[in-house]
């Protein structure tokens, strides 16, 4: 597929394939990892899907995407945790103009987790997350959350969030975790950068209240993972109206199923077709979103 942009997807999620090739030897390790990616003999009830890095690289190719960055996953095994932190690792070292990565970690695991954050660092990590606090058992008021922002703020690092929508139909690993604190916390914390997933949950609606507004404004962004599973496409445009284009980040959760009744295989053309013909934006709105908005976030500058 043919663009004129210069696409940074922001969210993609790339497993070792030692545990999703033996799946059943790693997954109970991890009861909410085991419910959320198991596949049910019908073979629905998820959309979630496996890649490695070569997959994920050809798949960006047919779609006219440039770079890639790896979010992490949030596991509640620090065994599984640093086998997923050596694999993208590995990938950054093996693709290092194409891949970026985001650490890999579970506040929870305290101590723990701010040595697995200085150690990722050293392998050429550029981030955290996704943290999952659902997933993990905590919320936006837990003081380990608290420890690996000021960790993250020290070391100058994005932090990315799954933020769940508080309303809408019930489906495997949707996290119920209450938004409301999300806006003191990026006050609390204003040399991070936010990257809320998934729109973070609606907060941009939230941004026409003024006192969230100045509290949410210039370190939080929302990032477009798993979009057309969740909104109409209109919504990047509505969206887009409520904050500008500078805080909306291209992101795709590959490689989920974005299109069940359309494509069951890994694909990203389809969400990025759509993000250039149906989203509304404006030429210099698309360059923002698509990849020049985490270009400078990253401290890339922008490709002319």
């Amino acid at each position: 597929m043919k663009s004129a942009l210069t696409i940074w997807d922001s969210h993609v999620h790339l497993f070792p394939p030692e545990i999703y090739q033996n799946f059943e030897r790693y997954a109970p390790r991890d009861p909410w990892f085991q419910a959320l990616m198991r596949k049910p003999a019908d073979g629905k009830g998820t959309e979630e899907a496996w890649a490695n890095g070569e997959e994920a690289l050809a798949c960006a190719d047919a779609a006219g995407v440039s770079r890639l960055v790896m979010q992490g996953w949030y596991w509640n095994d620090p065994g599984l945790q640093r086998m997923h932190n050596d694999y993208m690792a590995e990938l950054l070292k093996r693709y290092p103009k194409r891949l970026r990565g985001f650490i890999s970690i579970n506040p929870t695991f305290g101590a723990e987790s701010i040595r697995e954050v200085e150690r990722s660092m050293k392998l050429g990590f550029s981030g955290i997350g996704e943290l999952g606090p659902g997933g993990n058992g905590y919320d936006f008021q837990s003081p380990r959350l608290w420890e690996l922002l000021e960790c993250a703020q020290a070391y100058h690092l994005p932090v990315c969030i799954h933020c769940g929508e508080p309303v809408g139909h019930p489906y495997p690993g949707r996290d119920m975790t209450s938004l409301a604190p999300l806006p003191d916390l990026a006050k609390r914390f204003p040399d991070v950068t936010f990257l809320l997933a998934h729109l973070g949950g609606g907060l941009p609606f939230y941004e026409l209240n003024r006192r969230i507004h100045r509290a949410m404004v210039p370190n939080v962004y929302y990032d477009t993972a798993a979009n057309p599973l969740l909104y109409e496409i209109r919504s990047i445009r509505a969206v887009v109206d409520l904050i500008g284009p500078e805080r909306l980040l291209f992101g795709s959760d590959f490689p989920l199923v974005l299109y069940p009744s359309q494509c069951r295989e890994m694909d990203m053309t389809r969400f990025v077709r759509q993000m250039q013909e149906d989203a509304g934006l404006t030429p210099a709105e698309l360059s923002l979103v698509m990849g020049g908005n985490l270009q400078r976030i990253l401290g890339e500058a922008p490709s002319l």
